[in-house]
């Protein structure tokens, strides 16, 4: 059980702040619900059933984890698919396990993509940019409280690995 004032990981929102623990009830049915504060959209609050929690909230990952995951950028990430709607399918999936060493290996992928498409001067697909902008976010800002570095330092730490 999280307490008020705990930062978590949850789902697909990424970094946010227990703000209260409550009853509510809905349909009859009453529960404890977790009020979440995503980090990085200050306008929006989510509320979770705390019997729910397993699935949906996790905790922040910590300082070895983090590093052992930033080394692995200078290997090569997960495999590039060349049909759109497998690639987007197997990214989705990845995104949805919650596994940050596969999130990291598919964001990997994103950044060399990228560079790749950068410098052959085409345009980055636009689902591949809205997902490798999502995962930094996600990825960075996490590892920025892990690491108690800024994003920007860990985004430029990471760029150095993959060139």
């Amino acid at each position: 059980m999280y307490n008020v004032g705990d930062v978590v990981i949850y789902a697909a929102h990424g970094l946010c702040s227990i703000e209260d623990i409550c009853e509510q009830t809905y349909s009859d049915i009453t529960q404890t619900y977790y009020v979440l504060q995503p980090l990085n959209d200050s306008k929006l609050t989510i509320r979770t059933p705390t019997d729910n929690a397993k699935k949906q909230l996790r905790d922040i990952i910590d300082k070895e984890e983090a590093i052992k995951i930033l080394e692995s950028f200078t290997s090569p990430g997960v495999e590039w698919l060349d049909q759109n709607t497998h690639r987007m399918k197997l990214h989705v999936e990845i995104i949805k396990s919650g596994d940050r060493q596969k999130q990291a290996s598919l964001l990997n992928t994103l950044m060399r993509k990228k560079l790749e498409y950068i410098s052959i001067e085409k345009k980055f697909p636009q689902q591949e940019e809205k997902i490798l902008q999502s995962l930094q976010e996600m990825i960075f800002s996490e590892f920025s409280i892990a690491l108690d570095k800024p994003s920007e330092e860990i985004y430029e730490y990471v760029l150095t690995q993959i060139h």
